[in-house]
């Protein structure tokens, strides 16, 4: 009992903790986004984020403010929500002890800790999975056929279509719960299940009213693991491999205790394939290390022919690595504060460049964003020489970054959104793309004429994070219908 209270004090301080670093890290392009239709409309759509998240970041805007803190205000307890969810499942299924340490071990994810901070569709996914889990058990423990469980269960199931559409991960891990072990399958025709099922075709069918877009998934077997790596650290990802392999018995199959793996199978085999097509720091599909974790802390307590003191050891290993891997990717700068020079991702070919892919931060898309809106801010000024000006961004990214950090009335323009109601005025035209010259042929057509007002390269504790090629595009006019 004492060591459970332990736990549940340090979860606290450690969601004390994560608030202190929401204010530290600028707003990356999902966030940005999410702000972006809460102050200028749109936030039921689908469109690159699901219309859960600017819901959320207004209900945190209302309370921490229009800033990092306040859009991220309930990234924090939405891990402390995943993080009690999980201890009262493992519980459940087994004892406090092993429910104590899948916590321990999920707290020092990586991906977790990144999804802690950040609102993005990783972070209610992380929470929403592990809810979901515990209510599909609580439904199991009742003969009652529509049990409120089934329907908190299905209000996971949307809610993770509402912030990763379509969610179709989810559907197939609660599929794979009924359809892994023989003596359940009978519940993939209860109504139970139907109403799960009737959530799910509900936020699925709003993103597909609303214009589905699919991705398609990154068939390449290298890039998919390293990013594995970096999310889950390399000795939990070997351990991960074990337990799993372990979990693959009869006992376990046959139980209601193979919960956690029917769980992960569908959710790792959609992240392998499309995770790797996620935004940074959005984490992707990378929730079913939640349920790795939780058969790694099972089978490391009851795992026989290993002493204890080489059980303690490699799981101290294995956890400090993981946590020093956690603060190494919240705390970017550190490195730069020790005169390393630590440069920032560049967009290259599916991290096929592997050397670049173990050196380079990835955090490229959470800095510079105020160095480039006062670099817009003094380009706009330079321009001015009458006529109202707008900025035009090369794409919705530098769009809502853009916007963001300028705190202008008027929205930041995206190369592909409809201008119209923009003839005959003047336009800041911005793109990061260090190859450009002139505006894009389909940007230039649209006015009088361009010019070049500015070049330059925002840089973060000495690396260069973006280069900035800024034009004045003068009188735009509408194309012909």
């Amino acid at each position: 009992m004492q060591r459970q209270r332990f736990l549940f004090a340090a979860l606290g301080l450690l969601t004390l903790w994560r608030w202190a670093l929401l204010p530290t890290l600028e707003l990356a392009p999902d966030e940005a986004l999410a702000v972006f239709r809460v102050k200028h409309g749109g936030a039921a759509s689908f469109h690159e984020i699901g219309p859960l998240l600017p819901l959320l970041a207004k209900l945190g805007m209302g309370i921490g403010g229009v800033n990092e803190f306040g859009v991220r205000f309930f990234a924090p307890l939405i891990a402390l929500a995943a993080s009690l969810a999980v201890w009262r499942l493992m519980r459940g299924m087994f004892d406090a002890q092993i429910a104590g340490w899948a916590v321990v071990i999920v707290n020092v994810l990586p991906s977790f800790n990144i999804a802690a901070v950040t609102l993005t569709a990783s972070t209610v996914v992380f929470a929403l999975t592990p809810v979901c889990a515990l209510c599909l058990r609580v439904a199991l423990a009742h003969a009652r056929p529509l049990h409120w469980a089934w329907w908190a269960a299905g209000a996971c199931v949307s809610g993770v279509a509402l912030a990763r559409p379509p969610g179709a991960g989810m559907m197939a891990a609660v599929v794979m719960v009924f359809a892994l072990p023989a003596r359940l399958r009978h519940h993939l025709r209860s109504p139970g299940f139907l109403v799960i099922a009737c959530f799910w075709a509900a936020g699925a069918s709003c993103w597909i009213f609303d214009g589905a877009s699919f991705v398609g998934p990154e068939w390449r077997l290298v890039p998919n693991l390293l990013r594995w790596s970096v999310l889950a650290s390399p000795l939990l990802m070997v351990l991960f491999v074990l337990a799993v392999r372990m979990a693959f018995d009869r006992a376990t199959l046959l139980s209601q205790r193979s919960l956690p793996l029917a769980m992960l199978l569908p959710l790792a085999a959609l992240d392998f394939f499309f995770g790797p097509g996620h935004r940074w720091p959005d984490m992707g599909g990378a929730v079913w290390m939640v349920f790795a974790a939780m058969l790694l802390a099972h089978r490391g307590t009851v795992l026989g022919g290993v002493s204890i003191e080489d059980r303690v050891s490699l799981r101290t290993i294995a956890l400090v690595l993981a946590a020093l891997q956690s603060a190494f990717l919240l705390l970017t700068d550190f490195p730069r504060t020790l005169g390393l020079r630590w440069p920032f991702s560049r967009q290259n070919d599916g991290a096929s460049d592997y050397r670049h892919f173990f050196t380079a931060d990835p955090s490229s898309s959470m800095r510079g964003w105020r160095e480039s809106a006062k670099l817009v801010s003094a380009a706009m000024k330079q321009a001015d020489r009458g006529g109202k000006w707008f900025v035009l961004a090369a794409d919705w990214p530098l769009a809502v970054g853009l916007g963001h950090y300028l705190g202008q009335s008027e929205p930041v323009k995206s190369a592909n959104d409809d201008l119209r109601g923009f003839t005959s005025r003047n336009a800041i035209f911005v793109t990061d793309d260090p190859a450009a010259i002139a505006p894009p042929e389909e940007v230039k057509a649209r006015f009088a004429s361009t010019e070049v007002l500015s070049v330059a390269r925002v840089m973060h504790a000495g690396n260069e994070v973006r280069w900035l090629k800024i034009f004045a595009c003068h009188n735009y006019r509408a194309p012909d219908l």
